[in-house]
C-alpha cells in the first residue's frame, strides 16, 4: 500500500493539498454578525477583491465591480435608508404583523457594527434587447437580470472564502437591499448599477 501511495506523481500530492486546504475554509467559514471594531489592513481587503475578481460571470463579461465601504457616516446613511424604507413598507398594515416585520428587518442593519464594507454591484447587459430588438420579451430582460444576481453570488462566495483564509469574518446580506435604490444613491454608483449584495467583513468577536 505504501509503494501505491508513494507512486503517485508529485503534482497529485499539491492537488491533495490545495483540496484539503479548500475544504478546511469552506468547513470553517461561516456567517459572522459580530465584529471587533478593530481597523482591517488596506493588504487583506486587495487581498479579497483580486480573489473575488477571479470569478466566473454570465456571458463572460465583468459587468461587476465592487466598491469598499469604510466611512461609518455611510454605513449609518445606508442603515436609515433600510429603516425608512421598512416603515414605509410596512404602512396601512395591521399593528402586530407590522411589528414581526420590523422586528424581522433589524436583521438587515448590523453590517453597521463591521469596520468594512464590500459591496458589489452590476450592470444589466442590454443583450437580448439589442439582439430581438422589438421581440424581446420582459420573461427574458428577467431572465437576464437574474443571470447578472445568480453571477454577483459567485462573486460574493468568494468573497466570503478569501476572507475566511485571512483570519476575517463575513457575512452575505441581501436584505439590506430592500432599499436598493436609496443605497445606490448613497454610494454614488454609476447610472444603470445595481448593489447585488452587502457584505460586511472584520475580526469575528467571538
Amino acid at each position: 500500500m505504501d509503494n501505491l501511495v508513494s507512486s503517485k506523481p508529485a503534482y497529485m500530492f499539491d492537488m491533495d493539498n490545495l483540496f484539503q486546504n479548500l475544504e478546511k475554509i469552506c468547513k470553517s467559514r461561516s456567517s459572522c454578525r459580530r465584529f471587533k471594531p478593530d481597523n482591517i489592513p488596506q493588504q487583506a481587503i486587495e487581498k479579497i477583491i483580486s480573489i473575488a475578481k477571479l470569478s466566473p460571470y454570465a456571458g463572460g463579461r465583468k459587468n461587476w465591480d465592487i466598491v469598499a465601504v469604510t466611512s461609518q457616516e455611510v454605513k449609518l446613511a445606508m442603515a436609515k435608508a433600510i429603516e425608512e424604507t421598512t416603515a414605509t413598507t410596512t404602512q396601512g398594515m395591521d399593528q402586530e404583523e407590522a411589528a414581526l416585520f420590523n422586528n424581522y428587518s433589524n436583521n438587515f442593519l448590523f453590517f453597521t457594527q463591521a469596520p468594512v464594507l464590500l459591496v458589489p454591484y452590476f450592470r444589466i447587459s442590454p443583450v437580448m434587447e439589442a439582439l430581438l430588438k422589438q421581440n424581446v420579451t420582459s420573461q427574458l430582460l428577467q431572465w437576464e437580470r437574474d443571470n447578472s444576481v445568480k453571477s454577483i453570488s459567485c462573486v460574493a462566495m468568494l468573497v466570503l472564502l478569501a476572507a475566511e483564509s485571512l483570519g476575517l469574518g463575513a457575512c452575505y446580506m441581501t436584505g439590506p437591499l430592500i432599499a436598493t435604490n436609496q443605497i445606490g444613491k448613497i454610494l454614488e454608483l454609476p447610472p444603470g448599477r445595481e448593489a447585488g449584495a452587502i457584505i460586511p467583513i472584520g475580526y469575528p468577536y467571538k
